[in-house]
């Protein structure tokens, strides 16, 4: 991080505010930081942000390269939550990491940027939710990202969020593709220009291979703004209501309560996580949990903390003989790669985790069995404290889950707003999902025995080779599955009575309050969450504007 970078983050506010504002968005990631800085970009209203965590101000954050192994389950960026033993795998708890950071997990995520299928969107319209087609949508995403890659129409080249090409790909991702190619998958040149069977290179939210989170596209070119004011270490607490209408914030700062006052909205975008806690915290879910919790019902919404749903991901790794980025651990070889990151930009430190993304679609009746198609040039397995990276010359190829019929639930454990929720995943509830992922390691030992990523195998590690049968793949995966960090749908839009919040992101029954994360997605995207948050900051900021 350079001295100006620093000083950029030094002068955002972290006083406690008192005051009236216009709008109160709590939380900065993906969705808030977009929002916070479209509000307040005309300098006509007051907009205060409230972060529960501290400064993005570190050079951990600015390198893509140190995500697994300085931010994750590190209090000061990540919240680190842990699921509840799930009984659809054998009891197993998952690590659930959420950014607990000016910028929220856009501060300490993969950096992957991937819209998903346009299917996806069009299904959330046919489902009731009147301007969620992808046509609708398409010029929120390209307002939002500033693309280096090739031009197109549905690019967008002038917005905030840097969106890159993969900078610096290993040898064995591009054999990875050439392999997936000479099996009749076809290339994309680009992962988001509208197609989505295939695969392609990854693409980052990054600049000249520095992580540009939300909050460093939306929230730092803010911070000089009279009308704009930010608030770090501050939990909000509960949603202050006259009547119906959301009226305020009361949140919790070095110990002491300080309110403060929105005239025309507040936007809750604290995550999938974060946003049913605080409605429920504020009255707002199942009626019989808050009482339960002795908090006064002011608005008796089932829905929410329901409908949770994640990507169920397992690891296909293999060792190989060219050497890959998880053995390059030794001090020298460290730094080499940091001066380089350093110097050029570019080299290991610069890329996300997953060098190639993909979609693949099985010959199922339905249109919902679609596999996520994932190549790391360094082999980890996922276990429950989180990626275990190998000490061997080893990729790892994942296969998720992109569209789960499965389902969990999440509620309040107690009424203190720090204390965590209790997080059900359910992972595999339903077995369509688990032959999804069977299917996806028959397809994967396909790709690894093929082509130059075939002549570069070794051996599997996992599955392993004497695990051959449909059985024996999917007593693997009731094992090893775990949540691939995509958790969405707590707080879904919709027109049911499910719903959580219109198609307007406002919360039923209520006035002057909105929702805007990945809680409200009706169901999980076919891709990782990033861009499709931000998507929904620039939509609901331009509502709000009208």
């Amino acid at each position: 991080m350079t001295r100006n970078d620093r000083r950029s983050t030094e002068r955002l506010s972290e006083m406690a505010v008192e005051k009236d504002v216009d709008f109160i968005v709590v939380g900065s990631g993906s969705a808030g930081s977009v929002l916070a800085g479209r509000l307040s970009e005309n300098g006509r209203h007051k907009v205060l942000l409230l972060e529960a965590g501290g400064s993005d101000g570190t050079l951990k954050i600015q390198m893509p390269g140190l995500s697994y192994t300085t931010l994750y389950a590190n209090p000061r960026y990540d919240w680190s939550f842990v699921s509840e033993p799930d009984p659809t795998r054998g009891g197993r708890t998952d690590f659930m990491p959420r950014g607990r950071v000016l910028g929220g997990t856009s501060s300490i995520n993969s950096m992957s940027y991937l819209r998903g299928s346009p299917e996806d969107y069009d299904t959330w319209a046919e489902m009731g939710n009147a301007g969620w087609d992808y046509q609708s949508l398409l010029p929120y995403f390209k307002r939002c990202e500033s693309f280096d890659g090739p031009a197109s129409p549905l690019r967008g080249r002038a917005g905030p969020q840097p969106v890159s090409m993969l900078r610096s790909p290993h040898a064995l991702s591009k054999a990875f593709v050439e392999s997936c190619v000479g099996l009749g998958i076809p290339f994309l040149p680009d992962v988001n220009a509208g197609q989505y069977e295939g695969v392609g290179y990854a693409q980052a939210s990054e600049r000249r291979g520095r992580r540009h989170s939300a909050a460093r596209s939306y929230v730092w070119p803010a911070r000089g703004r009279p009308n704009f004011d930010l608030v770090l270490d501050a939990t909000a607490e509960q949603i202050l209501f006259e009547g119906i209408r959301a009226v305020g914030v009361r949140y919790l700062h070095e110990g002491k309560s300080v309110e403060a006052r929105a005239s025309r909205a507040v936007v809750v975008s604290a995550g999938v996580f974060g946003s049913p806690q605080l409605l429920m915290l504020s009255g707002i879910g199942p009626a019989e949990e808050l009482r339960a919790f002795g908090i006064e019902v002011r608005g008796d919404l089932p829905g929410v903390g329901r409908n949770l749903q994640d990507h169920a991901g397992t690891s296909h790794t293999a060792l190989v003989k060219t050497r890959t980025y998880n053995v390059m651990q030794g001090p020298f070889e460290k730094l080499f790669i940091g001066a380089r990151w350093m110097i050029r930009g570019d080299g290991p430190a610069s890329t996300p985790v997953a060098h190639v993304v993909g979609a693949h679609s099985f010959d199922t009746p339905d249109r919902m069995s679609r596999l996520q198609v994932l190549f790391c040039p360094g082999g980890f397995s996922m276990t429950e404290a989180g990626p275990r990276f190998l000490d061997r010359p080893a990729v790892a190829g994942l296969t998720n889950v992109h569209r789960p019929y499965s389902s969990g639930w999440v509620t309040l454990r107690s009424t203190d707003p720090r204390d965590p929720l209790r997080i059900q995943p359910n992972l595999l509830s339903d077995a369509r999902d688990v032959q999804t992922l069977v299917d996806g390691h028959k397809l994967m030992r396909r790709i690894f025995a093929s082509g130059p990523l075939g002549a570069d195998v070794i051996e599997e590690i996992e599955p392993g080779e004497t695990i051959r049968t449909d059985a024996e793949l999917a007593a693997f995966v009731r094992e090893s599955a775990a949540g691939v960090y995509h958790p969405s749908g707590t707080c879904k839009m919709g027109v049911d009575s499910e719903s959580v919040v219109s198609p307007d992101l406002g919360v039923r029954g209520f006035e002057g309050l909105y929702v805007a994360d990945a809680s409200v997605m009706p169901f999980v995207v076919s891709a990782n969450l990033s861009a499709t948050c931000m998507m929904m900051g620039e939509k609901l900021s331009e509502q709000l504007l009208a």
